[in-house]
């Protein structure tokens, strides 16, 4: 698969496609923030029970990758393939995407609080995880293992 990631890399990147995934790659992370930011005030604001598994189950998971990635500190496709990558990132610790992670650990946390609201961050989860792709900065296993963390975060 990364092997194809490299050889169809050039061929996916035109200039507008490019500008759209930049878009999307600065804007999602910051749109998840804010819903998850706002469903935390209203649970608290609300008092709900909620509010502890809302906190504790994306901070978990957060840490979890942060861990893994120390440990594996695998070198991004930007850096593998020697392309330029269109975003400004690190050139480690690519496995897996914490920004997918944290985007899909918010998403099925609100997913259990409102189920619009959850099918939104879901959509935005998987905006951020391709953009992560296009934009060259991880590979398709990085994002497809950080939804799983998320996941399995979320079963538990």
């Amino acid at each position: 698969m990364e092997k194809f990631y490299q050889n169809n890399l050039n061929y996916i990147r035109q200039y507008h496609l490019d500008k759209i995934c930049v878009v999307i790659a600065k804007i999602t992370p910051y749109l998840t923030a804010a819903l998850y930011a706002l469903t935390l005030l209203i649970l608290f604001i609300n008092h709900s029970s909620k509010l502890l598994l809302t906190i504790i189950k994306p901070l978990s998971s957060f840490l979890i990758v942060t861990l893994i990635r120390k440990l594996y500190n695998r070198p991004r496709p930007c850096v593998v393939f020697n392309i330029e990558p269109l975003v400004d990132h690190k050139t480690d610790e690519s496995f897996p995407s914490r920004h997918t992670v944290s985007a899909f650990t918010i998403a099925f946390a609100l997913l259990n609080i409102s189920l619009p609201l959850g099918i939104i961050s879901l959509i935005i989860a998987c905006l951020v995880g391709l953009s992560r792709i296009f934009c060259g900065v991880h590979f398709v296993s990085d994002v497809f293992c950080g939804f799983l963390i998320a996941l399995i975060i979320h079963l538990i």
